[in-house]
């Protein structure tokens, strides 16, 4: 089994060497190997359009949690509040850790039965597909406005996704080093959009016993990625009742 661990970390490898072994990558773990890089708001029953709810959910959301949350400070905060609480969003989550992402693959596929993906994401080459030079640092680039670019379309309207990087305020976010990329109005999975930037590499089932060794070794269990007490009661029930 564990040959086919170092087959994916050369195919890792790889996948890096052909993006150009860009100095930023981020990664993105999928348990089934098939799905495509879509956020939430556009993976929704059919019938439903993401897009004409996106802002009712945002505004609702905002004027509900005032008295469960400290104030936030920007729109982008609310918005990742939003996706941290499963609320459909135009975001998709990912790591600077290639560890972190393999770690969301194996905890949402504890019985092996299936392959799944890894996708490898150079992240300034998708901001310049757009024009912009860098990752966007949120809150802090203050042109970078969710209401304003995703609502108004104003100073632009996004068609690729962008890639953000936010401030690290809570556990969580810190604990996975967390990174996101901001889908635009465009519905097509990222891959489809801007295949030159993302590559797509396969976690064979044969090769999870492995991978689960390593996340042991690296110490990466649910609580570690999940500081808090949803992931701490999931590690208690991997660990002790093995389910």
């Amino acid at each position: 089994m564990r040959e086919f661990w170092s087959e994916f970390l050369e195919a890792v490898s790889s996948a890096r060497a052909e993006l150009g072994n860009p100095k930023t990558v981020w990664y993105r773990g999928h348990s089934g190997k098939e799905w495509g890089l879509l956020p939430t708001l556009y993976r929704l029953p059919s019938g439903i359009d993401g897009l004409a709810h996106e802002r009712e959910a945002f505004l609702e959301f905002k004027r509900m949690a005032t008295r469960l949350f400290d104030r936030r400070h920007s729109d982008w905060e609310t918005l990742f509040d939003m996706q941290h609480y499963w609320v459909p969003t135009r975001l998709l989550d990912w790591s600077e850790v290639l560890g972190i992402a393999v770690a969301f693959i194996l905890h949402n596929d504890y019985d092996q039965v299936q392959d799944s993906a890894l996708f490898v994401l150079d992240p300034v080459g998708l901001n310049g597909l757009s024009g912009i030079s860098e990752v966007k640092s949120i809150p802090d680039d203050s042109g970078f406005d969710y209401r304003a670019i995703y609502w108004d379309k104003k100073p632009f309207a996004p068609n690729h996704p962008i890639a953000a990087s936010p401030p690290m305020q809570t556990d969580r976010v810190f604990a996975q080093r967390g990174v996101f990329t901001v889908h635009g109005n465009n519905p097509r999975a990222l891959e489809d959009q801007c295949p030159q930037v993302v590559r797509r590499v396969v976690l064979k089932k044969e090769a999870k016993v492995a991978a689960r060794e390593f996340l042991e070794h690296a110490n990466l269990d649910e609580y570690s990625i999940y500081p808090d007490i949803v992931g701490m009661a999931r590690h208690l029930r991997r660990k002790v009742f093995k389910c």
